[in-house]
Protein backbone atom coordinates (compact mmCIF):
# COMPACT_ATOMS: atom_id res chain seq x y z
CA UNK A 1 0.00 0.00 0.00
CA UNK A 2 3.11 2.26 0.25
CA UNK A 3 3.41 2.49 -3.00
CA UNK A 4 -0.11 3.74 -3.90
CA UNK A 5 -0.09 6.78 -1.22
CA UNK A 6 1.29 10.26 -2.71
CA UNK A 7 5.02 11.27 -2.54
CA UNK A 8 3.83 14.58 -1.87
CA UNK A 9 2.78 13.77 1.66
CA UNK A 10 5.82 14.21 4.58
CA UNK A 11 7.87 11.57 5.38
CA UNK A 12 9.07 11.44 9.10
CA UNK A 13 9.90 9.57 12.23
CA UNK A 14 7.70 8.67 15.14
CA UNK A 15 9.34 10.03 18.31
CA UNK A 16 11.63 7.86 20.26
CA UNK A 17 11.36 4.77 17.98
CA UNK A 18 12.30 5.98 14.59
CA UNK A 19 9.66 3.80 13.21
CA UNK A 20 8.47 5.73 9.69
CA UNK A 21 5.62 7.65 9.39
CA UNK A 22 3.30 9.90 6.93
CA UNK A 23 1.65 12.80 7.52
CA UNK A 24 -1.93 13.20 5.57
CA UNK A 25 -2.73 16.41 7.08
CA UNK A 26 -1.25 19.38 8.23
CA UNK A 27 -2.42 22.65 9.24
CA UNK A 28 -4.14 25.09 9.48
CA UNK A 29 -6.26 23.87 12.61
CA UNK A 30 -6.55 20.53 14.08
CA UNK A 31 -7.65 17.46 12.47
CA UNK A 32 -8.40 13.84 13.27
CA UNK A 33 -10.21 10.80 12.06
CA UNK A 34 -14.06 9.98 12.45
CA UNK A 35 -12.92 8.82 15.83
CA UNK A 36 -11.85 5.34 16.34
CA UNK A 37 -14.74 3.27 17.05
CA UNK A 38 -15.52 3.35 13.15
CA UNK A 39 -13.77 3.66 10.00
CA UNK A 40 -12.08 6.71 8.28
CA UNK A 41 -11.08 5.25 5.31
CA UNK A 42 -13.61 4.78 1.81
CA UNK A 43 -12.82 3.98 -1.13
CA UNK A 44 -11.02 1.20 -0.31
CA UNK A 45 -8.74 2.90 1.18
CA UNK A 46 -8.30 5.59 -1.08
CA UNK A 47 -9.97 8.35 0.94
CA UNK A 48 -9.49 9.59 4.29
CA UNK A 49 -11.99 11.48 5.76
CA UNK A 50 -11.61 13.71 8.44
CA UNK A 51 -12.97 16.43 10.58
CA UNK A 52 -10.95 20.00 10.70
CA UNK A 53 -11.22 22.33 13.38
CA UNK A 54 -10.04 25.76 12.21
CA UNK A 55 -10.89 29.27 13.26
CA UNK A 56 -14.42 28.43 14.87
CA UNK A 57 -15.61 25.90 12.66
CA UNK A 58 -15.52 22.06 12.08
CA UNK A 59 -16.31 20.53 8.93
CA UNK A 60 -15.51 17.14 7.08
CA UNK A 61 -12.58 16.90 4.46
CA UNK A 62 -11.11 13.93 2.75
CA UNK A 63 -7.86 13.15 1.56
CA UNK A 64 -7.03 11.38 -1.44
CA UNK A 65 -3.85 9.34 -1.11
CA UNK A 66 -3.71 8.63 -4.89
CA UNK A 67 -2.94 11.76 -5.69
CA UNK A 68 -2.37 14.03 -2.14
CA UNK A 69 -5.37 16.29 -3.28
CA UNK A 70 -7.73 17.33 -0.14
CA UNK A 71 -11.59 18.46 -0.74
CA UNK A 72 -13.94 19.61 1.79
CA UNK A 73 -17.14 17.28 2.07
CA UNK A 74 -19.33 19.11 4.39
CA UNK A 75 -20.44 23.27 4.48
CA UNK A 76 -22.78 22.61 7.88
CA UNK A 77 -23.92 26.01 9.56
CA UNK A 78 -24.82 24.55 12.91
CA UNK A 79 -24.84 26.99 15.86
CA UNK A 80 -23.61 24.33 18.63
CA UNK A 81 -21.53 21.40 17.60
CA UNK A 82 -19.34 20.62 20.55
CA UNK A 83 -19.42 17.07 21.66
CA UNK A 84 -20.66 17.18 25.94
CA UNK A 85 -18.25 16.96 28.18
CA UNK A 86 -15.75 15.02 25.61
CA UNK A 87 -14.03 17.54 23.46
CA UNK A 88 -13.29 20.96 23.33
CA UNK A 89 -15.63 23.46 21.64
CA UNK A 90 -15.23 23.75 17.40
CA UNK A 91 -17.51 26.78 17.05
CA UNK A 92 -20.21 26.52 14.15
CA UNK A 93 -20.27 23.40 11.35
CA UNK A 94 -21.41 19.81 11.32
CA UNK A 95 -21.47 18.27 14.94
CA UNK A 96 -18.16 17.35 15.98
CA UNK A 97 -17.38 13.37 16.61
CA UNK A 98 -21.20 12.36 15.15
CA UNK A 99 -20.26 11.58 11.85
CA UNK A 100 -19.69 8.11 10.47
CA UNK A 101 -18.64 6.13 6.61
CA UNK A 102 -21.36 3.98 4.96
CA UNK A 103 -18.71 2.24 3.33
CA UNK A 104 -21.41 0.53 1.14
CA UNK A 105 -22.26 3.69 -0.75
CA UNK A 106 -18.77 5.56 -0.24
CA UNK A 107 -20.56 8.26 1.41
CA UNK A 108 -19.83 9.55 5.25
CA UNK A 109 -23.16 10.66 7.20
CA UNK A 110 -23.20 14.17 9.43
CA UNK A 111 -25.50 16.23 11.21
CA UNK A 112 -25.69 19.85 10.00
CA UNK A 113 -27.50 20.90 13.25
CA UNK A 114 -31.39 19.01 13.17
CA UNK A 115 -30.48 18.08 9.65
CA UNK A 116 -28.89 14.37 9.08
CA UNK A 117 -26.98 14.35 5.13
CA UNK A 118 -25.10 12.11 3.08
CA UNK A 119 -21.97 12.90 1.35
CA UNK A 120 -20.14 11.43 -1.58
CA UNK A 121 -16.40 11.06 -0.34
CA UNK A 122 -14.87 10.99 -4.05
CA UNK A 123 -16.60 14.50 -4.80
CA UNK A 124 -18.58 15.88 -2.21
CA UNK A 125 -22.10 15.56 -3.67
CA UNK A 126 -24.59 15.90 -0.62
CA UNK A 127 -28.44 14.18 -0.22
CA UNK A 128 -30.41 14.52 2.44
CA UNK A 129 -31.51 11.93 4.54
CA UNK A 130 -33.73 12.93 7.16
CA UNK A 131 -34.10 15.57 10.13
CA UNK A 132 -34.89 15.53 13.65
CA UNK A 133 -37.51 17.16 15.57
CA UNK A 134 -36.30 20.55 17.38
CA UNK A 135 -36.73 19.27 20.96
CA UNK A 136 -33.95 16.22 20.32
CA UNK A 137 -30.30 16.32 19.84
CA UNK A 138 -27.81 14.44 18.62
CA UNK A 139 -25.24 13.32 21.71
CA UNK A 140 -23.14 10.35 20.70
CA UNK A 141 -21.00 8.97 18.04
CA UNK A 142 -22.83 6.42 15.49
CA UNK A 143 -22.77 3.72 12.73
CA UNK A 144 -23.61 2.21 9.92
CA UNK A 145 -24.09 -1.35 10.06
CA UNK A 146 -21.18 -3.67 7.60
CA UNK A 147 -23.88 -4.49 5.18
CA UNK A 148 -24.86 -0.69 4.84
CA UNK A 149 -28.58 -1.01 5.96
CA UNK A 150 -29.03 0.92 9.04
CA UNK A 151 -27.77 4.13 10.25
CA UNK A 152 -27.69 3.76 13.67
CA UNK A 153 -27.69 6.95 16.20
CA UNK A 154 -27.89 8.49 19.66
CA UNK A 155 -30.10 11.21 20.50
CA UNK A 156 -31.98 12.50 23.71
CA UNK A 157 -34.23 15.40 24.99
CA UNK A 158 -32.51 18.42 24.67
CA UNK A 159 -33.42 20.62 27.23
CA UNK A 160 -33.02 17.85 30.00
CA UNK A 161 -29.29 17.38 28.28
CA UNK A 162 -28.75 20.76 28.08
CA UNK A 163 -29.72 21.51 31.73
CA UNK A 164 -27.03 19.08 32.47
CA UNK A 165 -24.38 21.34 31.51
CA UNK A 166 -26.21 24.81 32.42
CA UNK A 167 -25.00 25.34 36.10
CA UNK A 168 -21.85 23.30 36.46
CA UNK A 169 -20.21 22.37 32.47
CA UNK A 170 -17.30 21.35 34.59
CA UNK A 171 -16.20 17.68 32.81
CA UNK A 172 -15.29 16.09 36.45
CA UNK A 173 -19.14 16.58 37.77
CA UNK A 174 -20.29 15.23 34.45
CA UNK A 175 -21.19 11.71 36.31
CA UNK A 176 -23.04 12.40 38.71
CA UNK A 177 -25.31 14.50 36.72
CA UNK A 178 -25.79 11.76 34.39
CA UNK A 179 -28.84 10.80 36.02
CA UNK A 180 -30.23 13.93 35.21
CA UNK A 181 -30.99 13.13 31.47
CA UNK A 182 -34.22 11.31 30.47
CA UNK A 183 -35.46 9.44 27.55
CA UNK A 184 -32.38 8.96 25.59
CA UNK A 185 -32.53 6.78 22.90
CA UNK A 186 -30.77 4.35 20.36
CA UNK A 187 -32.36 4.61 16.79
CA UNK A 188 -31.68 3.03 13.32
CA UNK A 189 -32.61 4.76 10.12
CA UNK A 190 -32.85 2.64 7.39
CA UNK A 191 -31.13 3.69 4.47
CA UNK A 192 -32.89 1.66 1.04
CA UNK A 193 -36.39 2.40 2.36
CA UNK A 194 -36.02 5.43 4.80
CA UNK A 195 -37.56 3.50 7.57
CA UNK A 196 -37.09 4.74 10.89
CA UNK A 197 -37.35 2.54 14.30
CA UNK A 198 -36.42 3.27 17.77
CA UNK A 199 -34.42 0.23 19.08
CA UNK A 200 -33.69 1.27 22.97
CA UNK A 201 -34.58 3.96 25.41
CA UNK A 202 -32.72 4.65 28.70
CA UNK A 203 -32.88 6.96 31.11
CA UNK A 204 -29.09 7.81 30.66
CA UNK A 205 -26.72 9.27 28.02
CA UNK A 206 -25.19 6.81 25.52
CA UNK A 207 -21.59 7.82 24.48
CA UNK A 208 -21.21 5.92 21.36
CA UNK A 209 -23.05 2.88 19.26
CA UNK A 210 -20.57 0.52 16.90
CA UNK A 211 -21.99 -2.15 14.64
CA UNK A 212 -20.38 -5.55 15.82
CA UNK A 213 -21.64 -7.60 12.44
CA UNK A 214 -25.00 -6.89 10.53
CA UNK A 215 -27.24 -7.48 13.18
CA UNK A 216 -25.63 -6.83 16.74
CA UNK A 217 -24.48 -3.74 18.07
CA UNK A 218 -22.45 -2.45 21.08
CA UNK A 219 -23.32 0.86 23.12
CA UNK A 220 -22.63 2.49 26.37
CA UNK A 221 -22.48 3.44 29.42
CA UNK A 222 -25.42 2.97 31.80
CA UNK A 223 -25.80 5.81 34.36
CA UNK A 224 -24.74 3.23 36.96
CA UNK A 225 -21.26 2.54 35.54
CA UNK A 226 -19.18 1.93 32.75
CA UNK A 227 -19.64 -0.56 30.42
CA UNK A 228 -20.41 -2.82 27.71
CA UNK A 229 -24.03 -3.38 26.40
CA UNK A 230 -25.44 -5.39 23.63
CA UNK A 231 -28.20 -4.95 21.70
CA UNK A 232 -29.49 -5.76 17.91
CA UNK A 233 -31.06 -3.82 15.00
CA UNK A 234 -34.50 -5.35 16.41
CA UNK A 235 -34.19 -3.71 19.53
CA UNK A 236 -36.60 -4.11 22.49
CA UNK A 237 -33.82 -5.62 24.37
CA UNK A 238 -30.17 -5.18 25.73
CA UNK A 239 -27.76 -7.31 28.28
CA UNK A 240 -24.48 -5.90 29.98
CA UNK A 241 -21.38 -8.12 28.91
CA UNK A 242 -19.24 -7.21 31.04
CA UNK A 243 -20.12 -5.36 34.56
CA UNK A 244 -18.04 -3.81 37.52
CA UNK A 245 -15.48 -6.56 39.04
CA UNK A 246 -14.87 -6.81 42.95
CA UNK A 247 -12.35 -4.56 42.24
CA UNK A 248 -14.20 -1.88 40.76
CA UNK A 249 -12.68 -2.23 37.73
CA UNK A 250 -15.20 -1.29 34.59
CA UNK A 251 -14.57 -1.50 30.94
CA UNK A 252 -14.43 1.95 29.34
CA UNK A 253 -13.48 2.08 25.50
CA UNK A 254 -14.43 -0.98 23.69
CA UNK A 255 -14.22 -2.14 20.11
CA UNK A 256 -15.62 -4.80 17.75
CA UNK A 257 -13.17 -7.02 16.36
CA UNK A 258 -13.74 -10.53 13.88
CA UNK A 259 -12.39 -12.39 17.02
CA UNK A 260 -14.91 -10.71 19.78
CA UNK A 261 -14.75 -7.27 21.73
CA UNK A 262 -11.63 -6.04 22.92
CA UNK A 263 -11.69 -3.54 25.99
CA UNK A 264 -9.96 -2.29 28.60
CA UNK A 265 -10.37 -2.26 32.61
CA UNK A 266 -10.12 1.08 34.46
CA UNK A 267 -10.64 2.36 37.84
CA UNK A 268 -10.11 -0.28 40.40
CA UNK A 269 -8.21 -1.26 42.79
CA UNK A 270 -6.31 -4.30 40.77
CA UNK A 271 -4.46 -2.37 38.60
CA UNK A 272 -5.16 -1.91 34.61
CA UNK A 273 -6.81 -4.98 32.59
CA UNK A 274 -7.06 -5.38 28.99
CA UNK A 275 -9.67 -8.03 27.51
CA UNK A 276 -11.30 -9.76 24.65
CA UNK A 277 -15.17 -11.24 24.95
CA UNK A 278 -17.30 -13.18 22.99
CA UNK A 279 -20.88 -11.30 22.74
CA UNK A 280 -22.55 -14.60 22.32
CA UNK A 281 -20.58 -17.09 24.12
CA UNK A 282 -19.62 -14.02 26.71
CA UNK A 283 -16.57 -16.00 26.92
CA UNK A 284 -13.65 -13.57 28.02
CA UNK A 285 -10.22 -13.37 28.38
CA UNK A 286 -7.93 -10.52 30.04
CA UNK A 287 -4.28 -9.42 30.69
CA UNK A 288 -2.79 -7.18 33.21
CA UNK A 289 -1.75 -4.33 31.81
CA UNK A 290 1.99 -2.89 33.31
CA UNK A 291 1.63 -1.15 36.39
CA UNK A 292 3.66 2.27 34.82
CA UNK A 293 0.55 2.66 32.48
CA UNK A 294 -2.09 5.57 33.01
CA UNK A 295 -5.19 6.26 31.68
CA UNK A 296 -5.93 3.82 28.95
CA UNK A 297 -7.05 3.33 25.37
CA UNK A 298 -8.05 0.12 23.40
CA UNK A 299 -5.95 0.12 19.87
CA UNK A 300 -8.55 -0.58 17.24
CA UNK A 301 -7.43 -3.43 14.91
CA UNK A 302 -10.54 -5.16 13.06
CA UNK A 303 -9.04 -8.49 12.94
CA UNK A 304 -8.32 -8.44 16.64
CA UNK A 305 -4.54 -9.99 16.19
CA UNK A 306 -2.96 -7.10 17.39
CA UNK A 307 -2.97 -5.89 21.19
CA UNK A 308 -2.06 -2.11 21.29
CA UNK A 309 -2.21 0.49 23.53
CA UNK A 310 -2.69 4.39 23.80
CA UNK A 311 -0.94 5.20 27.09
CA UNK A 312 -1.87 8.37 28.57
CA UNK A 313 0.94 9.01 31.64
CA UNK A 314 1.25 12.01 34.48
CA UNK A 315 4.42 13.09 32.35
CA UNK A 316 4.27 11.11 28.89
CA UNK A 317 2.10 9.81 26.04
CA UNK A 318 2.82 6.55 23.68
CA UNK A 319 2.08 4.07 21.97
CA UNK A 320 2.56 0.70 23.31
CA UNK A 321 2.24 -2.75 21.73
CA UNK A 322 2.07 -6.17 24.10
CA UNK A 323 4.26 -8.61 21.55
CA UNK A 324 3.51 -11.80 23.57
CA UNK A 325 1.67 -12.87 25.93
CA UNK A 326 2.61 -15.11 28.71
CA UNK A 327 0.20 -16.55 31.29
CA UNK A 328 3.16 -16.53 34.47
CA UNK A 329 3.19 -12.95 34.06
CA UNK A 330 6.45 -12.41 32.33
CA UNK A 331 4.67 -10.45 29.19
CA UNK A 332 6.55 -8.78 26.34
CA UNK A 333 6.05 -5.34 25.49
CA UNK A 334 7.63 -3.21 22.53
CA UNK A 335 7.09 0.67 22.20
CA UNK A 336 5.76 1.67 18.92
CA UNK A 337 6.43 5.44 19.95
CA UNK A 338 8.39 7.62 22.57
CA UNK A 339 6.61 10.56 23.83
CA UNK A 340 4.88 12.33 21.67
CA UNK A 341 3.32 15.57 22.94
CA UNK A 342 -0.17 16.71 21.75
CA UNK A 343 -1.21 20.13 21.24
CA UNK A 344 -4.68 21.65 23.08
CA UNK A 345 -6.44 20.27 25.70
CA UNK A 346 -4.84 16.58 26.47
CA UNK A 347 -8.35 15.56 27.75
CA UNK A 348 -10.07 16.71 24.46
CA UNK A 349 -10.48 13.95 21.68
CA UNK A 350 -8.40 15.78 19.48
CA UNK A 351 -5.46 15.44 21.27
CA UNK A 352 -5.73 11.47 21.62
CA UNK A 353 -3.94 9.31 19.00
CA UNK A 354 -6.92 6.79 19.59
CA UNK A 355 -4.94 4.28 17.04
CA UNK A 356 -6.41 1.71 14.46
CA UNK A 357 -5.34 -0.84 11.90
CA UNK A 358 -5.91 -0.11 8.43
CA UNK A 359 -5.08 0.11 5.42
CA UNK A 360 -4.36 -4.22 4.44
CA UNK A 361 -2.86 -4.03 8.13
CA UNK A 362 0.19 -2.18 6.39
CA UNK A 363 -0.48 0.86 8.72
CA UNK A 364 -2.21 2.52 11.96
CA UNK A 365 -4.00 5.44 11.35
CA UNK A 366 -3.41 7.94 14.32
CA UNK A 367 -3.31 11.57 15.63
CA UNK A 368 -0.22 13.09 16.84
CA UNK A 369 1.03 16.53 17.70
CA UNK A 370 2.80 19.03 14.58
CA UNK A 371 5.27 20.74 16.55
CA UNK A 372 5.97 22.69 13.19
CA UNK A 373 2.65 24.40 13.31
CA UNK A 374 1.31 23.66 17.00
CA UNK A 375 -1.46 21.65 15.79
CA UNK A 376 -2.57 18.12 16.09
CA UNK A 377 -2.93 16.08 12.77
CA UNK A 378 -3.36 12.72 11.42
CA UNK A 379 -0.30 10.35 10.65
CA UNK A 380 -0.27 6.71 9.31
CA UNK A 381 2.30 4.79 11.71
CA UNK A 382 4.31 1.79 9.46
CA UNK A 383 3.58 -1.26 11.08
CA UNK A 384 4.19 -4.09 8.24
CA UNK A 385 7.06 -5.54 10.30
CA UNK A 386 4.78 -6.50 12.75
CA UNK A 387 2.81 -10.08 13.48
CA UNK A 388 -0.12 -10.64 15.63
CA UNK A 389 0.19 -10.70 19.35
CA UNK A 390 0.92 -14.22 20.79
CA UNK A 391 -0.45 -16.21 23.47
CA UNK A 392 -3.68 -14.70 23.66
CA UNK A 393 -6.41 -17.31 23.33
CA UNK A 394 -9.10 -17.90 20.32
CA UNK A 395 -12.44 -17.27 21.87
CA UNK A 396 -15.49 -18.30 19.16
CA UNK A 397 -15.31 -16.30 16.10
CA UNK A 398 -17.69 -14.15 14.80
Amino acid sequence: MTSAIHPSFRRLEAPGTGRPMIQLTSGPGFSYPLYYYVPSFAGDGRYLVHHRADAGEVQLHRVDLATGESLQLTHGSAPETWWRPWCSDAGTGVLDHRSTLDLTRDEVIFFDGQDVRAARVADGVTRDLFSMPPDRMAIGQNCVTPDGKWFVYIHTDRARYQGMFRDDPDYETYWSRRQDCRDTRLDAFDLETGEQRTLLVMASPIHHVLAYDDRHLLYCHPTSENGMLLTDVDGGWSTHLRTQDVHGGTICHFLGTSRGATYEVLGGTDGLWAGICDPFSRATYEVRLPADFGYVHTGRDPDGLLWFYENEGRTVHDLWLLDAHDPSGTDTWRALTGDWPAFGDIDAQKAHFHPQVVLDRQWMLLTGGDPTTSTNQVFLLDISDLDATSGIPELRAR
